[in-house]
């Protein structure tokens, strides 16, 4: 009798049930990754424990009884690398504390100021750790409720991740406004950083108009990065153009 299960390849594959186990067992701290992968493995195959028995573990299935032994199960580990990773494509949960989220998983819709915001809270929490920065995170991607949100390590993970991937995304679809610059940060204090960041994002935007300030920062994210994106090409060709010129 042949074992076969399937489950879930990627992060985008898992349900909201399923997302949100996978977030408990990352946010928990009590677990190393393999035993990660393994606990999602056995509970979303429909893997049952049974006993541990010569040889490996035995398992009900779908009704059926079968021993797996250890490096069967470390053969299957592979598969749930994703869950160590940041997911290749955006997701979320669709609900934290009740309360639904504001935007799709690629944020289209969201608010060039709001993606500001995020992004200034996102980088503060990556150098700072500050749990409250992914709860101000969440106060901006979901609906507001009667009482404010308070984040339990699960959903605060799934913000995190949220974010990260989105970044991922936009790094990919504006390659040339998403460029990685070295930065002192024993120099600089952050905040004074990222709001140095956020002002010449907005300044390219309104190209020195402050009255069209409030339209700029009122564009969806996508299109205020298309255009953001498009500017930095211009800019490169320039560089590239007057470095040529210089040559010759």
């Amino acid at each position: 009798m042949i074992l076969n299960v399937s489950v879930p390849a990627s992060w985008k594959e898992l349900t909201q049930e399923q997302m949100r186990y996978a977030l408990f067992l990352l946010a928990s701290g009590h677990y190393e990754p393999e035993q990660i992968k393994s606990l999602c493995l056995i509970r979303w195959g429909g893997l049952h424990p049974k006993e541990h028995v010569t040889g490996g573990y035995e398992v009900e299935h779908e009704g059926s009884i079968f021993v797996i032994r250890p490096e069967q199960l470390a053969a299957f580990l592979p598969v749930m690398d994703f869950l160590t990773d940041i997911p290749d494509e955006p997701v979320r949960l669709e609900h934290i504390q009740g309360c639904r989220a504001l935007f799709p998983a690629d944020l289209q819709g969201l608010p060039f100021e709001s993606w500001l915001a995020v992004e200034n809270l996102y980088q503060g929490y990556i150098r700072t750790r500050r749990t409250d920065l992914v709860q101000s995170m969440a106060a901006v991607l979901y609906e507001k409720g009667k009482k404010p949100l308070r984040l339990t390590p699960a959903e605060a993970y799934g913000v995190f991740l949220w974010v990260a991937a989105v970044k991922r995304l936009f790094a990919q679809r504006f390659p040339s406004f998403f460029v990685s610059a070295p930065v002192d940060e024993q120099q600089q204090d952050t905040f004074t950083m990222l709001r140095k960041a956020m002002n010449t994002q907005i300044r390219a935007l309104t190209k020195g108009d402050i009255t069209k300030e409030k339209e700029i920062l009122s564009l969806d994210v996508w299109r205020a990065l298309t255009e953001l994106d498009a500017q930095a090409e211009e800019y490169n060709e320039l560089k590239i153009q007057y470095a040529d010129a210089g040559k010759s």
